[in-house]
């Protein structure tokens, strides 16, 4: 198994992340870590304490920010290439209590709908090499990172313990409609990240269901493809600039929703993932974190088929591997 990358290693970097922190001021006192939000769902636009953004001139070209696309940060966390066959037999049928990752997911709905965080550690457990996640959240619904920087706890639960890996999510559309806030609160969290010696994982989210109301405005680009890449391009430009990986949920929700049409990865709402939506989420984390064989069992994801579940798997592999 190989060592973690150490960011620490960068000494630019771990410097930058310092200077970046210390220009911020001093950090505001953080309360207790916010419960999950159970109830209302992901705010639609800007909330009334977020300054409004929509800059056009932020935005990626589409083609570009798909083909961002292969370089999509470091190599997984652990590295199954350096497993042998005897040792992913073994991996397959219990957990290596050696190999325990801590992450923390900081976001909203699109975290906690189905619970992507138990379902990732889930997957982990059962796949090859079989891998503990320790998993924790601070998420509430609607938050941006600003939001989160600033009263949700994410500042204190990221200084407090050690952890291997951070994931980063925004609000639905933050990205899209305040590029600048959305990329200032990102270097903040980056450069955390960085100073406390956790990977950042950047969840670039998926695009909202064909024909939502979301299409009219023009920070969408119109279409669920331009949507998926604008997104994805916020992201990408944040892992650019502070390190980490570069999770590519919405490319992978593109490629299974464009070989088959039929699947439901949206929620009711066509914007909240489907138990299936997070599977193919779940599938997509655990490529970024070590890079394996995926467990062909999916009986945590109920109500999705054998068949559908395979071919999620084979999506969130080709979007992992950079095919």
């Amino acid at each position: 198994m190989s060592e973690r990358p150490s960011l620490r290693s960068a000494r630019g970097r771990w410097v930058w992340a310092a200077l970046l922190l210390t220009a911020c001021g001093p950090r505001p006192a953080a309360p207790d870590v916010v419960e999950d939000a159970r109830v209302g769902g992901d705010h639609e636009g800007p909330g009334p304490d977020v300054v409004a953004d929509v800059s056009q001139d932020a935005a990626v070209p589409d083609d570009a920010a798909r083909d961002v696309a292969n370089d999509s940060g470091a190599a997984p966390l652990i590295d199954a290439s350096a497993d042998s066959a005897a040792d992913a037999a073994a991996d397959s049928a219990a957990p290596d209590a050696g190999r325990t990752l801590r992450v923390l997911f900081v976001g909203n709905s699109y975290t906690y709908v189905n619970d992507l965080p138990a379902m990732l550690a889930t997957l982990a457990a059962r796949s090859r090499p079989a891998v503990t996640l320790a998993v924790e959240s601070v998420t509430v619904g609607g938050a941006t990172l600003q939001s989160h920087w600033e009263s949700t706890g994410a500042q204190a639960r990221l200084r407090e313990a050690r952890w291997d890996a951070v994931v980063l999510q925004g609000q639905s559309v933050e990205p899209l409609w305040q590029p600048t806030v959305f990329g200032a609160y990102a270097d903040r969290f980056g450069a955390l990240a960085t100073i406390a010696g956790a990977r950042a994982l950047w969840f670039a989210t998926w695009a909202r269901r064909a024909g939502d109301g979301i299409y009219a405005e023009p920070f969408s680009g119109g279409t669920t493809d331009a949507m998926t890449a604008r997104l994805e391009s916020g992201y990408a430009m944040a892992q650019t600039r502070n390190g980490g990986a570069l999770v590519r949920v919405g490319e992978a929700w593109r490629r299974a929703l464009a070989a088959r049409p039929a699947l439901a990865l949206h929620s009711d709402d066509g914007s909240h993932p489907s138990v299936a939506g997070t599977y193919l989420a779940a599938c997509v984390f655990y490529g970024a974190l070590v890079g394996g064989e995926l467990s062909a069992d999916s009986d945590f994801a109920a109500g999705v088929s054998a068949a559908d579940a395979a071919a999620l798997r084979g999506v969130a592999e080709s979007v992992t591997r950079g095919m």
